[in-house]
């Protein structure tokens, strides 16, 4: 599955080399910035569940709501790639036999309710007001 974040703003004052300059720096901050964000949203105790107790593997019963936690594996398998200067992948899975990550994200059933961590992290860091941010900070340094 994959999630696209598109941000549309206006530049006054069009320099193409400022665009150059900046905008990787951006995105690397950004990028960093959600990460963390994404993992915490994972750990937050946040998601509604089914009235059935469920028994993680480390002996702990869980009942609702509840966090994604419970070996760590899935957290463990976030990871952030840079693809290009304009652009950062997100994916979860594919590491430690992780392969449940979509039905994390989309539910599978009625006994496995939907959980989605990343609108939440990209509500609480914005890519528009950091890019901006962001911007205004690099044009006063110079940069």
């Amino acid at each position: 599955m994959t999630v696209v974040v598109r941000a549309t703003w206006q530049l006054e004052g069009w320099n193409g080399d400022e665009l150059r300059r900046r905008v990787p720096f951006i995105l690397t901050g950004f990028a960093a910035k959600l990460d963390t964000q994404l993992k915490e949203e994972i750990k937050l105790v946040q998601f509604p569940w089914t009235n059935r107790k469920t028994y993680r593997r480390n002996g702990t019963i869980e009942g609702s709501p509840r966090d994604i936690v419970d070996t760590g594996a899935f957290l463990r398998s976030q990871n952030r790639r840079r693809d290009s200067p304009t652009q950062v992948t997100f994916t979860w899975g594919g590491t430690g036999g992780v392969t449940y990550a979509g039905y994390i994200l989309q539910g599978k059933g009625a006994s496995y309710p939907a959980r989605d961590w990343i609108r939440p992290a990209l509500e609480k860091v914005p890519l528009e007001r950091y890019f901006q941010d962001e911007w205004s900070r690099l044009a006063t340094q110079g940069l």
